[in-house]
């Protein structure tokens, strides 16, 4: 069992604050829920916030109007502190205080060079938006968090032999598309785009798309 803050960012219950909430989590507008939310463009049961593996699992619960963390419609997320929820006309922040400052400190200290700095950058923008001093806040549609990673999000940990070949099949599989998709590529001599042949530009489409049901599928509530 896990504990999670969460802060009312935007919407009808602006400004309140759900400290150390036990998982699992469930937020909608109806009163079983751990979190109640007047909002009508949420639904009754909405998101689901459970611990697995020491990390906060948010899972949509085939919602009408859908779930974004960081801007991004998702089914199923892992999310940390200082990650931005929105759902239906509301904006919740995860994670007290000082939950964020150590995200914060975790962060600049892979920035050695300039970690102060960094530091104060990032506190500073986490707390306009904590003090709905922000655009990000009027802006549900491309709601994102200061503190998103640059690069990709790491690996899963703890996988079994068989879901690591599994993992390692799916990637495998992207990779293969992307690269026979990009090796034939054009780029024209001071030109600033690059040309593709559209079946290789139809075979993206299909990646795109292929994925997207993955995601479907992975982030649909389990029988059971």
């Amino acid at each position: 069992m896990a504990l999670i803050t969460l802060r009312v960012l935007h919407g009808a219950d602006r400004g309140r604050v759900f400290s150390d909430v036990s998982t699992p989590v469930t937020i909608g507008r109806e009163e079983g829920n751990s979190i109640q939310l007047n909002d009508e463009r949420i639904s009754r049961y909405h998101l689901k916030l459970q611990d697995d593996n020491d990390k906060i699992v948010a899972t949509d619960l085939e919602s009408t109007n859908g779930t974004k963390i960081n801007g991004e419609d998702v089914q199923v997320r892992i999310i940390r502190h200082g990650d931005l929820i929105a759902l239906g006309r509301s904006l919740l922040l995860v994670g007290s205080h000082s939950d964020i400052d150590r995200r914060i400190a975790a962060l600049a200290a892979k920035h050695p060079p300039a970690a102060n700095g960094h530091a104060r950058q990032l506190e500073a923008r986490m707390e306009r938006i904590a003090n709905h001093q922000s655009d990000v806040v009027d802006d549900m549609s491309s709601v994102r968090s200061p503190l998103l990673p640059s690069g990709p999000p790491p690996l899963p940990d703890r996988l079994s032999p068989a879901q690591s070949a599994e993992l390692a099949e799916l990637l495998d599989y992207v990779q293969g598309v992307l690269r026979e998709a990009t090796e034939d590529a054009l780029m024209r001599p001071g030109a600033e785009k690059v040309e593709l042949e559209f079946p290789n530009w139809q075979a993206m489409l299909d990646l795109q798309a292929r994925l997207a049901e993955l995601l479907r599928q992975i982030g649909e509530p389990q029988a059971g």
